[in-house]
């Protein structure tokens, strides 16, 4: 998915993440996911995408949050969607 994002291209991401703002996220009820996030996106010249040959899955999405103004990394399960509202 990631690889027919274009430069100026707005997606939505959801994501989630085993931390955030730096602290652990709490399980939920099942102790083994966390809560996910989701964000409105924008593909720069600043993004970025590692992808994990090995166990077939991206390790990390820098991205441009439109809702935050600002970069933000996302790393374990993420789901684009390219149509953003």
């Amino acid at each position: 998915m990631i690889d027919k994002l274009n430069l100026g291209q707005k997606f939505i991401i959801t994501y989630r993440p085993k931390t955030h703002n730096g602290e652990a996220r709490p399980k939920l009820k099942d102790n083994k996911r966390t809560r996910q996030i989701t964000r409105r996106a924008e593909w720069t010249n600043k993004s970025r995408a590692l992808f994990d040959c090995t166990n077939n899955k991206y390790k990390y999405i820098t991205y441009y949050d439109l809702d935050q103004q600002g970069y933000r990394t996302a790393s374990g399960k993420v789901w684009i969607t390219l149509e953003v509202a």
